[in-house]
């Protein structure tokens, strides 16, 4: 086995629209990585001077109670209280006197020169807040439209400068906040186009060497939210778009293929399941309380207070990306640097050094791994440029991948083929790759392969069903046939959905998918993840919510199937040490290979992961879950071997990937917890 290295080199940017975006929608992650001690620097687009009139500031700072109360602030002082609220967030976060040094830094990008702010926190210099005070969308005074502020644009062209940007339609001017470094002479600077903005990002991220880049969401669930805010906050969205292209063109630090993209879902994230537990609730609340005393724009009650309640990924890694070859060895795959990079257990049970491959298009994070009826793995993506599904594929068995192609999307060429999730693969008893997606209708999709080891169709099945979020899982029942379960939202009640093709023999095509009663459970608040127990019987983990029947968000919810192939109606709460996303389940392999029972793996509230057992094969789960600690992104994988080796990965924030396996055990030995700790996987 490789031997452990030293802690990764590992680096966070956070590029958000306004002062409390972060803090908001990123947390608890942020301040996990900030207790972590890892570096943080959060880029704020705009002033977040909303419909403030401009005015001539002040070279001082606005006292406090002016900012929380005073409904006349100018443009120019409200944009400095939001800068301040941010400052005692972070100081908050940090646990260190809220004590900031500011500097100008000028950036160049082709012929033209860019001021920005940079605060560095005093006790925790690795913390920085960067401001680059473009106008936020209600910002609809003439001085911001042209380069010299002497206004006379059209009224179509007022307001919304990151969309106008973003078009094209016009530059944007920024403004000079009161009581910063700025203010005095005129250092406001004249961002021309979309380019140019891209071009300063992409300068921010060669100086900050991130290697996680955070932001918002792109293209946001149509179900939510006003339209004519593109479904959330028009500067969240364009941000997003603008961040998500810089990152395109950013090489990672060194040239280094590591960087990691996580964007967050923003203001709908108050119409899903509250999924922080207690500790993290009360801890997020405190806060944004410490931002909310400079801001008389937010308040502590809803929506704002619902927005500490709840975490979500937009596009979430899952816990799909870990694959077993032909011969036995696991294999892992992580998204990355705008590429697809994989490691594998060698046959001296060594782990290979990284594998890079080009990818045709940039893709989302979460990738799922499958393999052929003749055992070549194959993975499967989601391009997010053109939203269609791309497979990779094994020449042989055991070897190297080639090749992509693009599957299509179910909602190709609609508005909706942007809200097709990430695709989840699965070998079904037919013989055939099954890979499925929630559509853009809410529903699922299916594709299959028209023969074993082949090619796909070339038209999704339409399966039905409605109000599914991200993420879904699949699973073989006893008798060959399918389910596929997944989380959704059913007039504001979390449920988990159900569909199943039977078997129709061997050899013979399973099928058609069809809706079924949701699961009994207790409310579920994230995605669901499958593994099948000792006796074939299919288990279905998930996520628990905060609701009117108590507070079980952070534990984790379990519902099996019982021996005549129907569902239990009595769910069981297995606890749980926090944290968000689907739990990972490994299957239980059959003695002698070991003791018959499941291993479920969580990312818990601190970035780390943790680990619950069955009390005994086919049964319950005890709430005495193991802090295996580690400090990953998004959620792990497992994979069991045919020696009955169980392992977990998790993906590290320096690009790398860490395994803790655990050696198998004879039936009926006593079986206490013996995973080892992290052996770290060399990044690219």
């Amino acid at each position: 086995m490789n031997p452990p290295t030293a802690e990764p080199t590992a680096s966070y940017v956070n590029v958000v629209a306004h002062a409390d975006d972060d803090i908001l929608f990123l947390n608890p992650d942020l301040a996990n990585a900030i207790t972590a001690g890892r570096p943080n620097a959060t880029i704020f687009l705009t002033a977040g001077e909303a419909t403030r009139p401009a005015g001539p500031g002040r070279p001082g700072d606005p006292p406090c109670e002016e900012c929380k109360d005073d409904d006349e602030l100018d443009r120019e002082d409200y944009a400095r209280c939001r800068q301040l609220g941010a400052r005692a967030a972070h100081a908050r976060m940090a646990g260190v006197a809220d004590r900031w040094t500011e500097e100008l830094v000028v950036l160049a990008f082709g012929d033209r020169r860019f001021t920005v702010e940079v605060h560095t926190l005093d006790a925790r210099p690795d913390l920085r807040l960067v401001f680059l005070d473009l106008p936020e969308f209600g910002d609809v005074s003439q001085d911001v439209t042209v380069p010299d502020g002497s206004g006379n644009s059209p009224p179509e062209l007022l307001g919304a400068s990151l969309n106008h940007l973003w078009s094209d339609r016009r530059g944007s001017r920024t403004i000079v906040p009161s009581g910063t470094r700025l203010y005095g002479p005129d250092t406001r600077t004249w961002y021309p186009d979309r380019a140019h903005l891209v071009g300063v990002l992409r300068e921010l991220f060669a100086r900050l060497r991130p290697t996680v880049v955070r932001t918002l969401d792109a293209d946001p669930d149509p179900r939510y939210e006003n339209p004519e805010w593109m479904h959330d906050h028009c500067d969240h969205v364009i941000c997003a778009r603008f961040t998500t292209e810089a990152v395109r063109g950013y090489d990672g630090p060194d040239g280094r293929p590591v960087t990691r993209l996580a964007p967050y879902r923003a203001y709908n994230t108050q119409y899903l399941q509250v999924n922080l537990d207690d500790t993290r609730r009360k801890a997020k609340k405190e806060v944004f309380e410490s931002y909310d005393r400079w801001d008389v724009g937010t308040s502590t009650g809803d929506p704002y207070l619902a927005w500490t309640k709840r975490m979500v990924h937009r596009h979430a890694t899952g816990t799909t990306w870990a694959g077993v070859n032909l011969d036995g060895r696991p294999q892992v795959f992580s998204v990355q640097g705008n590429r697809l990079v994989t490691w594998w257990r060698k046959s001296s049970g060594r782990w290979s050094d990284p594998l890079v491959h080009e990818v045709p298009g940039p893709l989302a994070p979460g990738v799922s791994v499958a393999a052929n009826e003749d055992g070549r793995l194959q993975v499967f993506a989601l391009r997010l440029d053109d939203h269609e599904i791309v497979s990779a594929w094994q020449v042989k068995p055991n070897g190297a991948f080639t090749g992509w192609a693009a599957l299509g999307n179910p909602n190709r060429g609609g508005d909706l083929a942007g809200q097709v999730s990430a695709p989840v693969a699965g070998l079904t008893s037919d013989g055939l790759i099954h890979v499925f997606v929630k559509n853009g209708g809410s529903g699922l999709s299916v594709l299959a392969q028209v023969e074993p080891n082949g090619a796909f169709a070339g038209t999704w099945e339409d399966a039905r069903g409605w109000g599914l979020q991200e993420g879904v899982a699949v699973g073989l029942d006893r008798s060959g046939g399918v389910d596929v379960f997944g989380y959704a939202t059913d007039n504001g009640i979390g449920r988990i959905r159900r569909w199943s093709a039977p078997s129709q023999g061997r050899g013979k095509a399973i099928g058609p998918f069809t809706p079924q009663p949701d699961l009994v459970s207790f409310e579920p608040a994230g995605p669901p993840s499958t593994a099948r127990s000792h006796d074939l019987r299919q288990d279905v983990f998930y996520r628990l919510a905060e609701n009117r029947e108590g507070d079980r968000a952070g534990s984790v919810g379990h519902t099996w199937q019982l021996p005549d192939g129907g569902w239990s109606t009595r769910p069981e709460t297995i606890s749980g040490q926090g944290g968000v996303g689907a739990p990972a389940a490994s299957d239980a392999p059959r003695p002698p290979l070991r003791d018959g029972r499941m291993d479920v793996f969580t990312a818990n509230r601190g970035g780390g992961v943790s680990v619950v057992r069955q009390v005994a094969p086919d049964g319950g789960f005890a709430p005495d879950w193991t802090d295996l600690r580690g400090f990953v992104v998004g959620q792990p994988a497992t994979a069991v071997d045919p020696t009955g080796l169980v392992s977990v990965f998790g993906l590290t924030d320096d690009g790398g990937v860490v395994v803790s396996s655990e050696p198998a055990a004879k039936e009926g030995a006593r079986r206490t917890r013996t995973f080892s700790g992290w052996i770290r996987l060399t990044a690219p």
